[in-house]
């Protein structure tokens, strides 16, 4: 039941957003207890490729971002080449002490304060990531003037302040949505997301963004391609988005800092 399930949402026969059945005539379906039709329907949710919504039903997920890691993109860059509609919502934009950024960032003991960015991701409007940037100031104090909801930060830097940026590196891991988060991505308390960490370098080898972003579980899949060899090493490359449907690999654990 589980497997022809599955087949029936990847070849497109269950359509996106569409209702499933309930469990008792999925039972009676598939010639099934109504025990291993629940069995199999909670391993689709664990997957990703059906959603449960209180009150309602069993609904088959919308196809999933794919990020590819092969070169640096923005995330407008990346929206733009699955074939959706970009924007943003900006929560906050202000200037905060360096030490509020992730510990991770490395700005340089010359850098005492930073632009603080906060926006919700969208793609054809629906938010699907929640992204907090920080920046040197005053180097990018320039940022607070401008329209940033439907404006790629790095196409900013590069266009606007003749910055060039040559190298990401990242860590992916998987966390906890707050109840702050949960609201502004539309999902439940404590339900679990992508969370991307780590900061972007100039031509001068200074770094000039740090970012954590959570991206929805159910929105998100993430595949790597890299080289091996000894003069080959790998870095993190922003990922290529495509559309497809693809199971979890990661399960979740509790990563309940705030930005």
């Amino acid at each position: 039941m589980y497997a022809e399930l599955r087949t029936r949402i990847e070849n497109g026969e269950l359509a996106e957003d569409e209702q499933l059945p309930p469990e008792l005539e999925l039972a009676k379906q598939f010639g099934v207890s109504r025990g291993t039709a629940r069995q199999a329907v909670s391993r689709l949710v664990l997957e990703g490729l059906v959603e449960r919504t209180a009150g309602r039903g069993t609904f088959v997920s919308s196809r999933r971002l794919v990020f590819t890691a092969r070169e640096l993109l923005g995330f407008t860059e990346q929206i733009r080449a699955s074939g959706r509609v970009p924007s943003s919502q900006v929560m906050d934009i202000s200037v905060v002490p360096a030490t509020e950024a992730p510990h991770t960032a490395d700005f340089g003991p010359s850098v005492d304060q930073l632009i603080s960015l906060e926006r919700v991701r969208l793609a054809d409007g629906e938010p699907i990531a929640l992204e907090h940037m920080f920046l040197p100031f005053p180097r990018f104090a320039g940022l607070r003037d401008i329209h940033l909801e439907d404006r790629s930060v790095y196409d900013t830097l590069e266009e606007v302040f003749g910055t060039q940026l040559t190298m990401g590196e990242f860590s992916l891991d998987i966390a906890d949505l707050n109840k702050r988060q949960a609201e502004l991505l539309n999902e439940r308390v404590h339900s679990a997301a992508f969370v991307m960490e780590g900061s972007v370098r100039d031509q001068l080898s200074s770094t000039v963004v740090s970012v954590r972003a959570f991206y929805r579980r159910n929105k998100f899949s993430f595949t790597f391609s890299t080289p091996r060899g000894a003069h080959t090493p790998m870095h993190y490359a922003q990922p290529r988005l495509v559309l497809a449907p693809t199971p979890e690999a990661m399960d979740p654990h509790d990563l309940n800092d705030e930005f």
